[in-house]
């Protein structure tokens, strides 16, 4: 029988919860701003935590095909 979850342990889930639904819809922004698939979008993401770079505050028109 499961241990009934803890106001902490909820708490914890709910902030997973919630970062996941923040990443995706990162991933669908960027997918449609980009007009790339979500999966592109994804690698795109990774590869910024790997430079650890921080985004810039704005984009120039260069960096965005329109």
């Amino acid at each position: 029988r499961k241990k009934p979850l803890t106001l902490h342990d909820r708490a914890v889930r709910s902030g997973e919860e919630l970062i996941d639904m923040k990443l995706h819809a990162a991933k669908e922004i960027l997918a449609e701003v980009f007009g790339i698939s979500l999966g592109e979008a994804e690698e795109m993401i990774k590869q910024r935590s790997r430079e650890r770079t921080l985004w810039p505050e704005r984009f120039s028109d260069h960096d965005i095909a329109l």
